[in-house]
């Protein structure tokens, strides 16, 4: 198989084929998989899948694609002019989504659309204002969990006549690779597309206890903050990521103070003492500085000569 685009949906095949016994094949535009994660992490899960076997082609263009009856074959060209012939038994294309929306004369109501889906303000509602977007179409998160949250939205306003405004700034994703790679917020790509200042807290999960005794050792998690030390987002690579990133769906959605999570006691042995203890290693340095170091020193040196 050969599968064009290496999106999430494409990896997920990718692998899911691979361990099935197919030999696939992934031809990608750009230099990275995964593109919106940052490219560490999404080179991490490319690490695993190539070690499984897939093959990736990564900075190519697709030249031709030909039917030869038995099989079907791609001609791609890299960045420095080369042409490589790939040849599968099936093509997966997964290079994207049109909306279904060119059919329904919204051109001739003022209903305003592009390539990309409807164009919708912060209300799902449309140019025209009685008629509403939610879903792929609006061309935003197209995941399930936001088709859901959206309709909501539209029900708020529509329906009961509620104002309430579609607010994405925590909005949790995952890619159901093997290990699973889930985000919420900010990543750094994005953090320096916005030109924000912003430090890194990681935590590997070779260091958890429950990681190790079910033989995953690879992946980690990435807590990104901004100058204010206030959390723009969050990353996990490894196991149940998924599962594990909706503490932070509850954390960054409530508030919670980063301190709160810290001093958290999470069950032992479990993969979720994973997110208290990357927000420990943040307080680590603060709790060890040496002017604490100096004020400990100085009380217990009192203490000493109290009990002396």
């Amino acid at each position: 198989m050969i599968i064009l685009g290496a999106g999430p949906i494409a990896i997920e095949m990718a692998q899911a084929f691979s361990r099935l016994g197919t030999k696939v094949s992934v031809i990608q535009r750009s230099g990275q998989i995964l593109t919106k994660e940052d490219k560490d992490l999404a080179d991490e899960v490319m690490q695993v899948l190539s070690s499984e076997g897939v093959a990736f082609y990564l900075n190519t263009s697709v030249v031709s694609v030909s039917d030869l009856g038995s099989e079907r074959e791609v001609l791609i060209k890299t960045k420095t002019g080369q042409e490589i012939h790939l040849a599968a038994e099936q093509i997966l294309v997964a290079l994207g989504r049109d909306p279904n929306l060119k059919g329904l004369g919204l051109d001739q109501i003022g209903v305003v659309f592009d390539r990309k889906g409807l164009q919708v303000d912060e209300r799902l509602r449309t140019t025209q204002k009685h008629i509403y977007g939610a879903g792929d179409v609006t061309g935003a998160f197209q995941f399930t969990h936001a088709a859901g949250y959206e309709g909501s939205i539209v029900i708020s306003n529509a329906i009961f006549h509620l104002p309430r405004k579609a607010d994405y700034t925590f909005m949790p994703w995952c890619t159901f690779t093997d290990p699973e790679l889930a985000s919420i917020g900010m990543n750094e790509k994005s953090a320096k597309e916005a030109g924000l200042e912003y430090c890194v807290w990681t935590e590997a999960f070779f260091n958890n206890d429950r990681s190790l005794a079910e033989g995953e050792k690879v992946g980690r998690i990435k807590m990104i903050l901004d100058k204010q030390e206030k959390p723009l987002g969050v990353q996990i690579l490894g196991p149940q990521a998924g599962e594990l990133l909706s503490e932070w769906v509850t954390f960054l959605k409530g508030k919670v103070k980063l301190s709160t999570l810290a001093s958290a006691v999470h069950p032992y042995p479990t993969l979720g003492e994973i997110n208290q203890r990357v927000a420990g290693t943040f307080f680590s340095p603060k709790i060890f500085s040496d002017r604490m170091k100096k004020g400990l020193k100085f009380f217990f040196h009192l203490k000493g000569r109290a009990c002396g």
